[in-house]
């Protein structure tokens, strides 16, 4: 999953290394059965002219030339598989079953896929995942939460099986698609829940449609998310600020026209392992399974590169830090302790500045601590909800 320039191009050198490693073996294997070829000129004494005798002769180390050109292939095609050998397995993918499955019409003119799950008498619940990924990232907390609540998930624009957007990508048109998902709920009582970039459109949510917040949208959860640019949040701010103008944009409008290569690479990455790699160092905890960690990482190429690029560009130029005291309505904050793609430090600004918050710190938890440690987020949200202070005010909304 993205959330800043960053990390899609950390990415994308680590497909450009299993490249690298994938061209050095097949040069390994050309050198290694390409015949040494020796041309020795005897002369016979019958024949004043000379006979041209040519020999081949295997080359030498060539079972060391194979032996390493074979490692590297095992390395590029299924190094993840070595990778989950050191996490802990098991069967803990669950799989989930919508009561409802559609597409509507976003405000964004995407076409949105939108799920549903749980009953649907329970307090309904509009879970966005974070940029880069698709609701599929949000099996674990769907799993957990559908027991208490009608949990609808929906794909951002261009991810997952929902249409990307025409024109320029916004966190505005974000939400205007949010509050199309809201709409078709035929909910009154609405709780908006996101992660990261999820989280970052409630906010835009809230500046945009003030009206329905504490009417239509009676609560709000903020997980592992910010309230501006995510550069400005992460650790080495200082640094990815200083680098944002003059590196990041100008390559994400390249990734963006690039993005069929991209793809491959991100592919690549995956299977060599290094997406997971990378992933287990910057957005786990170190208690994350196998199934865990390769399906986060399966997103190294299962989103377009394109939008992936026109998404982040977005997130750049966005602040929300003006509408955090205008949100009346309670807010729970959800921070991973050793999150260091959105340090808590975010999450306890906007729980000092919006009037109802209540931040929670999950412990241990970084970025993907909604996968990771996807039970206590769980039991963080329902305890919320139950709070006798917050039931009460959803009864009146």
């Amino acid at each position: 999953m993205v959330t800043h320039p960053a990390q899609l191009f950390t990415l994308l050198l680590l497909g450009i290394v299993s490249l690298g490693l994938l061209a050095g073996a097949l040069y390994l294997l050309w050198k290694a059965f390409k015949p040494r070829v020796q041309y020795m000129e005897r002369l016979d004494p019958a024949d004043e002219r000379g006979t041209l005798v040519v020999t081949h002769r295997a080359r030498p180390g060539k079972r060391l030339m194979i032996a390493a050109a074979l490692t590297m292939l095992v390395f590029v095609f299924a190094g993840r598989y070595v990778v989950g050998l050191f996490h802990e397995g098991g069967d803990d993918q669950p799989e989930l079953y919508p009561v409802s499955a559609s597409k509507i019409r976003g405000a964004s003119g995407a076409e949105l896929a939108v799920q549903a799950y749980g009953h649907p008498g329970s307090p309904t619940m509009v879970l966005t995942h974070g940029w880069g990924a698709d609701s599929r990232s949000l099996k674990y907390a769907v799993n957990d939460l559908a027991d208490q609540f009608y949990v609808i998930v929906w794909d951002l624009p261009g991810l997952g099986a929902s249409t990307p957007m025409a024109g320029e990508y916004s966190l505005a048109r974000f939400a205007d698609d949010l509050d199309s998902i809201v709409q078709s709920t035929g909910s009154q009582h609405v709780i908006l829940a996101g992660h990261s970039i999820g989280g970052m459109i409630n906010l835009e949510y809230a500046r945009r449609h003030p009206q329905k917040i504490g009417k239509q949208v009676a609560a709000i959860v903020q997980i592992n998310t910010t309230f501006t640019n995510p550069v400005e949040t992460k650790k080495s701010a200082e640094r990815s600020r200083r680098l944002q103008e003059p590196l990041f944009e100008p390559l994400l409008h390249v990734i963006s026209w690039i993005s069929p290569v991209a793809r491959g690479l991100g592919w690549l990455a995956y299977q060599s392992g290094l997406a997971h790699l990378q992933l287990a160092s910057s957005s786990f905890a170190g208690t994350q399974t196998r199934q865990q960690l390769d399906l986060m990482a399966r997103y190294a190429y299962r989103s377009s590169p394109r939008v992936i690029a026109r998404g982040t560009l977005a997130m750049l130029d966005w602040d929300a830090s003006d509408v955090l005291p205008t949100i009346k309505v309670p807010v729970l904050i959800l921070s991973g302790s050793e999150d260091v793609t959105t340090l808590p430090s975010a999450s306890d600004r906007m729980a000092r500045e919006i009037p109802k918050a209540r931040h929670v710190s999950v412990t241990p938890a970084a970025h993907m601590g909604p996968v990771e440690q996807h039970q206590r987020y769980a039991r963080a949200i329902a305890a919320f909800v139950n709070d006798r202070d917050v039931a009460r005010e959803l009864a009146v909304r």
